[in-house]
């Protein structure tokens, strides 16, 4: 590939990150915080009204209260009369603090589970003083924070509180675990430095993504392993915080690229998750798609979860082709965005057929997500370009394994129906499942597959003879996607 097509394509995918569409939405940022406050407020009220009630609660109540000026001094007892409210920066906003939502959470959920007669010594596990000051501690006093303000915190700390830890196992359920590597003064300086290159990247190539970024998160939560691969994950339920765990691989190369992109996808997720759960009406939660990127029925918000985060991680991988001055790791880097991007061409039309069977009054509450999937397509038409730049052996066999993909969702949606489930799906033809119950006939995509009913849900052989294929791209890549 030549050098001035590099930069075109690059080019052109600087521009499609430009028109990202919850950056340009006419519903503000400021106006979608100060929703998420305003909602939260209402719940944590709530819930501290009703811990209240309970004999030997009420220190508690009151010392947690007191982390949200309107809510203390039995605030939480007159929700309805509490004045309008207006978000402050993401690091002032007690509503968008992990450690308080995690208490918070653990609280409600204490008093949901024990509805008919809640016992005070199980509730009051959840409202201990001195507990929640020490977890809000490491949040507001970080081991290192970066230029841009967001702090640095070590994984590791916050797997000593019995509160944290489940909310962070839930989101990164492999790390940390016994015999992992522990992230030390002189590694945290590495994180930091190799952060804060992939930062400046994202400021240079996605000046709306970086701003975002800043926006959306106050602390990272952050270590190493061993293992090649790299974890990065966030959770609506740990607001303002995401978890990176760096490998050592990663920090030797200085990879700054691939960590933007997988910030700018972690990023992504936060965003649409604020503004989703900001919203006065929510997004449909039943279980009727099936993700290429799963093996079981998922939620429309987890399918535009999918067909936001990817496309925008993509198109910044692409923007950083013209950066890679090596043109072996270019033509890897190159062959990565293709794969990766490959189980988009079926997700982006389910996220599509989803918005459509939106109600008015939801899509009018949420109106920027119906630009999602046009602008996930016109950055799948890019990587479309890219691949015709791509040897003709790799090109066939990029395309065999998009077929690949298709073939293995009409298999995953056969399965689907073999067990009584009517997944939705634009390209899914006519089917028949036979008087066994055990096999299916089924279009899809133009091609018809005939699908035996299987005790799981295992991947295809041919999808590790599509990784050997595509010279240069290692095994581990290959299997995270």
């Amino acid at each position: 590939m030549s050098e001035a097509r590099i930069q075109q394509l690059a080019d052109e995918a600087r521009l499609l990150l430009k028109r990202n569409p919850l950056m340009a939405s006419s519903v503000s940022l400021q106006r979608v915080a100060t929703r998420n406050l305003l909602k939260r407020r209402f719940q944590y009220g709530r819930t501290l009204a009703a811990a209240s009630k309970l004999a030997g609660c009420s220190a508690g109540v009151e010392a947690l209260s007191g982390y949200f000026p309107d809510l203390a001094h039995g605030g939480y007892t007159r929700l309805q009369e509490l004045p309008p409210a207006v978000a402050g920066p993401v690091g002032a906003d007690p509503y968008r603090s992990s450690v308080l939502a995690a208490w918070m959470g653990a609280l409600a959920r204490s008093l949901e589970w024990q509805a008919a007669r809640p016992d005070v010594q199980v509730v009051g596990r959840y409202l201990q003083p001195d507990l929640i000051a020490s977890d809000l501690e490491l949040e507001r006093q970080t081991a290192c924070r970066l230029s841009c303000g967001i702090g640095l915190v070590h994984i590791e700390s916050p797997v000593r509180s019995r509160i944290m830890q489940a909310l962070l196992r839930q989101c990164m359920p492999d790390y940390p675990r016994p015999g992992y590597p522990i992230t030390d003064d002189a590694e945290l300086d590495r994180i930091a430095d190799h952060l804060e290159k992939a930062f400046a990247l994202i400021a240079d190539l996605d000046e709306y993504g970086h701003q975002r970024l800043i926006a959306g998160l106050h602390t990272l939560y952050v270590g190493v392993r061993r293992e090649p691969q790299c974890s990065f994950s966030s959770s609506n339920e740990l607001p303002g915080s995401a978890l990176i765990v760096l490998s050592r691989e990663r920090l030797r190369a200085g990879d700054h690229a691939a960590t933007a992109a997988q910030l700018l996808h972690e990023v992504g997720n936060i965003l649409l998750g604020f503004y989703t759960t900001s919203a006065a009406a929510s997004l449909p939660g039943e279980f009727q798609y099936v993700s290429p990127y799963k093996k079981d029925l998922q939620t429309l918000e987890s399918i535009l979860h999918t067909a936001y985060t990817i496309p925008w991680e993509c198109a910044l991988r692409m923007a950083c082709l013209s950066t890679e001055a090596d043109p072996e790791r270019r033509a890897r880097k190159a062959a990565f965005i293709i794969a990766y991007a490959a189980r988009q061409v079926p997700l982006i039309d389910i996220a599509r057929k989803g918005i459509e069977r939106l109600g008015g009054d939801v899509l009018l509450d949420l109106p920027d997500i119906a630009a999602i999937p046009s602008w996930s397509s016109r950055i799948l038409f890019l990587v479309s370009q890219l691949l015709a730049e791509e040897p003709i052996a790799h090109r066939q066999a990029h395309l065999a394994e998009r077929q690949r993909v298709l073939d293995r969702q009409a298999w995953d949606i056969g399965q689907m129906l073999l067990r009584g489930k009517e997944p939705i799906d634009p390209r899914m033809g006519r089917r028949e499942i036979d008087d066994s119950g055990d096999n299916v006939s089924l279009w899809y995509d133009g091609k018809f597959h005939v699908i035996v009913k299987t005790p799981d849900h295992a991947m295809g052989e041919d999808y590790g003879h599509y990784a050997a294929t595509i010279r240069g791209v290692a095994p581990s890549e290959m299997e995270a996607m």
